[in-house]
């Protein structure tokens, strides 16, 4: 019995650029954060790097943050 053919699915590439747009920063901040070790993973092919949209937004959602309880309260008091 032959295995069912894997489906993988082509990254869509983007320029530090245009990464650096999505992500509300410069890219020179996504250099450092490359030499760094930190920010979003990214692809260096024959010297040009590029980042992969999906990437950018498991980045995104991974440093979402939600707004404490208190927080929450203090907010619907105010618009009592």
């Amino acid at each position: 019995m032959e295995k069912p053919a894997q489906q993988s699915t082509i990254p869509r590439l983007v320029s530090t650029r245009d990464a650096a747009e999505i992500l509300g920063r410069s890219p020179a901040t996504l250099k450092r954060w490359r030499l760094e070790g930190t920010g979003p993973n990214w692809i260096e092919l024959e010297g040009r790097v590029s980042y992969d949209v999906g990437d950018l937004r498991d980045f995104i959602v991974k440093n979402t943050r939600v707004a404490s309880v208190r927080a929450a309260m203090e907010e619907t008091r105010e618009t009592v």
